[in-house]
């Protein structure tokens, strides 16, 4: 009886199992909304246009370079870290977005749906071709900035050359230097031109600069 009873009360004593389950929970991807490119065209002679879908592609590339700061905030790992960054265009948002109007207002869609966006803008002037890319965090305001630019040249070419003969005889040589009418040299232009690699620095200049607190 004694033993029967020593052994009911090692059994209540006997604490549970702790459960050894961890929940761990995932960092949430990062979203960007890559809006479509803005020209200012204020000379009608150039053409420019940027390929299409290029800023994107650029975007779905290089977004990977920005850096988000840990718990503490004294350092900052990649992005790929913490979930990574999905990016989106005017085609592709409304499969994650559909609840706002992106076409009409991105920015205030953005923020409604607190994601980044990126904005892209082409300058055409008689000087140069300005490329500019900004990202804008969830409350509108910009956290930064990449630009690429192409300035025109000019080269002046001197019309008048000098035209020096040697002519050998038997009292000895003779030089003569004929030296035409003196005429304005041509001016040779070279116009400002958007090329792709000024759109592949300018995306990798703003995404490698992204630090995300």
């Amino acid at each position: 009886m004694l033993y029967f009873l020593l052994f009911s009360t090692l059994l209540a004593e006997t604490p549970e199992p702790a459960n050894m389950e961890i929940l761990v929970q995932s960092d949430e991807d990062y979203e960007v909304y890559i809006a479509p490119i803005q020209y200012h065209i204020f000379n009608d002679k150039l053409s420019v246009s940027v390929p299409h879908q290029m800023v994107f592609n650029y975007a779905g590339i290089h977004s990977k370079g920005a850096k988000v700061a840990t718990a503490n905030g004294m350092i900052y790992e990649p992005i790929t870290m913490h979930g990574g960054m999905m990016v989106y265009n005017k085609d592709t948002i409304k499969y994650t977005w559909d609840d706002c109007d992106y076409a009409k207002d991105y920015a205030g869609c953005s923020r409604k749906n607190s994601h980044y966006f990126v904005e892209t803008h082409v300058t055409v002037t008689n000087e140069e071709i300005v490329i500019s890319m900004t990202l804008f965090n969830e409350d509108m305001q910009p956290i930064n900035n990449s630009q690429r630019s192409s300035k025109k040249i000019i080269n002046w070419i001197k019309q008048q050359e000098l035209t020096v003969t040697q002519e050998q005889g038997l009292l000895g040589s003779r030089t003569t230097i004929h030296k035409p009418k003196e005429e304005l040299p041509l001016k040779w232009e070279i116009p400002p031109r958007l090329l792709s690699n000024m759109i592949y620095q300018a995306s990798l200049g703003l995404w490698t600069g992204v630090k995300i607190n």
